[in-house]
């Protein structure tokens, strides 16, 4: 398998992959969803609450908040404390989330939790573990996807409604000017295969299909971890399976 970055930027990374084993690159994605060990907070003791929300859903919107991970802590602790107590009328962020460890923060502080209204209040303690996406959705550490890298064929020549044809396209990669239809520089790989133009122009003038040995990777993380810690951390963790794997045939 041959691997070259796409792009990089913030907590987004893309590779291509080429001549490879579509198995093993799906094993990669599930691997990072699955296996990738990330804290959320897990349990809520509410000790006041006289908001409109109810308290089961106010301790849904903690656990969802993303929290710093630093994968070496979850070797020397398992647990890791919140207090919140505010009063209205205020809007409550993740910020206001008072930790137990400096370390160990929200990722955005400026996510809103509850908005409180005059005289409303909370009280709470919740406590923070780690887990992985096989527990549940919000230890999940990035979104993940793939599909087979584009490949788009423009009929030679004038090529009628051009500027048309090019509007129709949701990513916007296409550029048509006059009877000129072309994909803009660098932009192939954004295609999703939609066939929005194909189905308004036809095959005899552009057609969409994809390679067979190539497919664009991208991933997104949430913020607990940086996108390479992520990789390596999936990649890591895939082995040691396949290494199990290999001890019990």
């Amino acid at each position: 398998m041959e691997v070259s970055l796409l792009e990089q930027k913030d907590n987004k990374v893309s590779f291509v992959f080429s001549d490879f084993k579509l198995s093993l690159v799906n094993a990669i994605r599930r691997s990072i969803i699955n296996s990738v060990r990330t804290l959320a907070i897990e349990d809520v003791t509410v000790y006041k609450n006289t908001s409109t929300m109810y308290d089961e859903v106010l301790a849904s919107r903690l656990g969802l908040i993303p929290l710093k991970t630093f994968p070496e802590l979850g070797k020397s602790k398992k647990e890791f404390i919140f207090k919140l107590k505010e009063m209205g009328p205020k809007a409550v962020h993740a910020s206001d989330l008072v930790p137990s460890d400096k370390d160990v923060v929200p990722v955005y502080g400026d996510m809103l939790i509850i908005n409180l209204k005059e005289g409303e209040a909370i009280e709470l303690e919740a406590k923070a573990v780690f887990g992985s996406g096989v527990d549940h959705a919000k230890f999940t550490p990035a979104h993940v996807f793939y599909h087979l890298y584009p490949k788009i064929t423009i009929k030679n020549g004038a090529v009628k409604n051009a500027a048309k044809i090019a509007s129709l396209c949701p990513v916007n990669i296409l550029e048509g000017s006059g009877d000129t239809l072309a994909v803009k520089k660098g932009k192939l790989q954004e295609c999703i295969l939609c066939k929005a133009c194909e189905d308004f122009a036809g095959e005899d003038v552009i057609k969409i299909s994809s390679e067979q040995n190539k497919v664009v990777f991208a991933l997104e993380s949430w913020g607990q971890l940086e996108p390479k810690e992520i990789l390596s951390e999936a990649i890591d963790l895939l082995a040691e399976e396949a290494e199990d794997i290999a001890k019990s045939i």
